[in-house]
């Protein structure tokens, strides 16, 4: 564990708060975990410590990572500020976008999204509390903007992004169920119904979402239909179009109703995508020379793990091309899968490391997870921090 023992201000001896956690995977194979409000708080006084602003547990957050070891990390406090952990590899620090950059607050449910950092640009899009989209962007320093003629973020939409050589995008369901696509333009952005474009199925109400890009112009966008059929669409960009297709004839399973969605991408293609099946198990549907779904085991007795009601799904691909899967089991237990064909396949972190319950938030909720040359890092948030 890394962290300071510092009374945190405002927090007596048994008081609760909340917390960003990270668990990071050592070069060696160990795992240890860091309470970024803590790591990233500032010592106002001789065993006082004033954290990093608390997360709010009604919204959802991004994070991103490159390079050795450079991680970032997005979040809004309790007021809805808008803020981001930052570390390239020793000491985390703190940067609050709404009070330096003067970004509007996030609406209190307000998912978080990044393509992630390529080129030395990133962008983090966000929905305000009137439901507008606000697209933040780093090109050495911060700019943001929001475009008024964009459709309305709705506070029951999940929000995700990609990054590919030719810009970034974000991707939402309007108040329609439409799939729509925002390009950068400027900053503030520019968009397509896809559902109307390319004519797609209508999305499952509770649908996941999520998004990976690559190469040139390489795009995938992943939902559910409202028969719980995973639905790929396949873009080229602008001379070949978009293309979408059903998964469910090219052997992925159905999704549990409401699962969350979880793709993965190296800078050379698609890995797959990590989702629940209709019994609440976790399983990963692949792309290695055609579809296929693979199912994630507990380590030892083989036994197929099921998911807490309230967890989300988060993936990320190392070096070498294999995925790695993070989710919440039942036990209110932080998981962490690596596939394919490794000796150890699954850890139980939270037995392993005695960490901090993972707080009981919505579906769609916090949890990420990064890969690093150094391995990967899984993100979560808690209500049960250890003082």
């Amino acid at each position: 564990m890394t962290t300071t023992r510092a009374r945190p201000l405002g927090v007596t001896p048994g008081g609760g708060y909340t917390a960003v956690i990270e668990v990071a995977r050592k070069p060696d194979g160990s795992f240890g975990w860091t309470n970024l409000n803590i790591a990233a708080g500032k010592e106002v006084g001789p065993g006082i410590l004033r954290p990093a602003p608390f997360p709010s547990l009604t919204g959802g957050f991004a994070a991103t990572g490159w390079g050795t070891d450079s991680r970032r990390v997005y979040y809004a406090n309790t007021d809805g500020a808008v803020g981001e952990f930052a570390t390239d590899g020793d000491g985390w620090t703190y940067h609050n976008f709404t009070s330096t950059e003067g970004t509007p607050a996030a609406a209190w449910n307000s998912p978080l999204a990044t393509g992630g950092m390529r080129s030395g640009t990133m962008m983090v899009h966000y929905a305000d509390e009137t439901g507008q989209l606000v697209v933040m962007k780093f090109t050495g320093s911060w700019t943001w903007g929001a475009n008024p003629a964009l459709p309305r973020v709705p506070e029951w939409s999940p929000l995700t992004a990609l990054h590919n050589g030719r810009g970034r995008f974000g991707y939402y369901f309007d108040a329609d169920d439409h799939l729509t696509e925002v390009e950068e333009y400027g900053v503030a952005g520019r968009f397509t119904d896809l559902t109307k474009y390319i004519g797609l199925p209508a999305a499952s109400p509770i649908s996941g979402l999520s998004a990976v890009g690559w190469g040139s112009d390489s795009r995938r966008v992943y939902y559910a239909d409202r028969e719980d059929n995973v639905v790929e669409l396949v873009g080229f960009g602008d001379e070949r179009g978009w293309r979408w297709q059903s998964l469910t004839p090219l052997s992925v399973r159905q999704a549990k109703a409401g699962s969350p969605l979880a793709a993965a991408a190296s800078s050379q293609g698609l890995a797959g995508v990590a989702l629940w099946n209709r019994a609440s198990e976790p399983f990963w549907a692949g792309r290695v020379g055609g579809w296929r779904s693979q199912e994630i085991r507990a380590t030892g007795d083989g036994s197929r793990p099921v998911v807490a009601a309230n967890s989300s799904v988060a993936s990320a691909v190392a070096g070498d091309g294999r995925p790695w899967v993070s989710y919440v089991a039942e036990d209110n237990h932080l998981a962490l899968w690596r596939g394919p064909q490794e000796d150890r396949l699954w850890w139980d972190l939270t037995a392993d490391l005695g960490l901090p319950a993972a707080a009981k938030v919505a579906t769609q909720g916090p949890l990420a997870l990064v890969h690093t040359e150094r391995g990967p890092r899984v993100y979560y948030l808690t209500d049960e921090p250890e003082f």
